[in-house]
């Protein structure tokens, strides 16, 4: 059987471009029925977590009062510690048994993204179609497609762009050209633009000709 504490450790530990932890929450319960909002950074054996009906800072005469706690990983999945709250000794050694609480996760809310980086990753998400493109292209953003342009296609600067991030070389009057002779499988003209398949324009990309002069026999 797995072990809430084979799961937790067994967690990623991802980080953002700064390099800070990327935190995961839960809704924990202790073992008096008191629910709390905790969250887990690099550290596989500690949560941080405060009650759920206070806020994680609160602020008073001025001052900032942290209200997560550490609680630390116990053999049967559990974590034991003290609420903010809890005004007795604060010394491990001296706290009494009782005082000590023991949570549980009850569920799990998924990994936390700062604002910051949701506004980069969000930016344009409320354009129509804006998903569809980011899930084709494999990440969060991009511009809205054309009409009549499908999941699997992608614009002439699209292309230009995923040339690029794949470590291509490939200009947008190259790709037209290429599409315009027939080198990119799939490609078809909307308008003025073409759209161009994933799967044919990497094929181009593996194929086209080398450039530099071909030698003569």
């Amino acid at each position: 059987m797995t072990t809430q504490k084979n799961i937790l450790t067994q967690l990623p530990q991802y980080r953002w471009p700064d390099l800070s932890s990327v935190t995961r929450q839960y809704i924990v319960r202790d073992d008096q029925g008191r629910l709390g909002i905790a969250h887990q950074d690099h550290r596989q054996d500690v949560l941080f977590a405060h009650p759920i009906d206070y806020q994680a800072i609160i602020v008073s005469n001025h001052a900032q009062y942290m209200t997560a706690t550490p609680w630390h990983l116990q053999d049967d999945g559990s974590y034991t510690g003290t609420w903010f709250d809890y005004d007795g000794p604060t010394f491990p050694a001296t706290i009494p048994p009782g005082m000590i609480r023991r949570i549980t996760i009850m569920q799990d809310l998924g990994y936390l993204m700062p604002d910051k980086w949701a506004d980069k990753a969000l930016a344009g998400s409320d354009k129509s179609g804006h998903w569809d493109y980011g899930a084709t292209l494999g990440k969060v953003g991009g511009s809205t497609p054309v009409k009549g342009q499908k999941t699997d296609e992608m614009t002439v600067g699209q292309a230009e762009e995923y040339a690029r991030e794949v470590g291509e070389q490939a200009s947008a009057r190259g790709i037209r050209l290429a599409a315009k002779n027939g080198y990119i499988p799939g490609a078809r003209k909307v308008g003025r633009d073409w759209l161009i398949t994933y799967e044919g324009f990497n094929y181009y990309l593996d194929n086209r000709p080398k450039p530099g002069r071909k030698q003569s026999q």
